[in-house]
């Protein structure tokens, strides 16, 4: 468990690292990766973080999860609460929750999520091929 969780971890830092990327260094990458590539990428990076620490569970269920949370964000941009704006208006604070409500975000997230599941499953049969031949977790797609 503790080679499939150091890979997902591994690409969890991976994803934060090209999402942050996106937004700093635009010029490196094409105006559409710029405008939809970090929503893209942020809801990829937190279906490998749940994976991390759900390595058992079904997949479609953390990709279940993982999308109701990206909508559950975009959806709290609409609030104009004091203290969740001022959470927003921090640099760490804007990245995570956003800064106003997108419609195209919610299709970036399901895009997203489904990339994730592709690696995932991709990830999970290259381990179960090359690291361990029993290595079979449980109920992956």
């Amino acid at each position: 468990m503790f080679k499939i969780r150091l890979t997902y971890a591994l690409l969890f830092i991976f994803c934060t690292w090209l999402a942050l990327a996106t937004r700093s260094h635009h010029q490196w990458f094409h105006p559409l990766i710029v405008k939809y590539g970090g929503d893209i990428i942020w809801s990829g990076m937190f279906l490998f973080l749940l994976r991390i620490f759900f390595v058992n569970a079904p997949l479609w269920k953390l990709a279940l999860i993982n999308y109701t949370l990206g909508v559950l964000d975009e959806c709290s941009q609409l609030s104009d609460a004091g203290w969740i704006v001022a959470i927003r208006q921090t640099y760490f604070g804007g990245l995570l929750f956003g800064v106003g409500f997108v419609w195209s975000d919610l299709i970036c997230y399901a895009i997203g999520t489904l990339m994730a599941w592709g690696v995932v499953v991709s990830v999970e049969r290259l381990m179960r091929v090359t690291i361990n031949k029993n290595y079979h977790p449980v109920r992956m797609i």
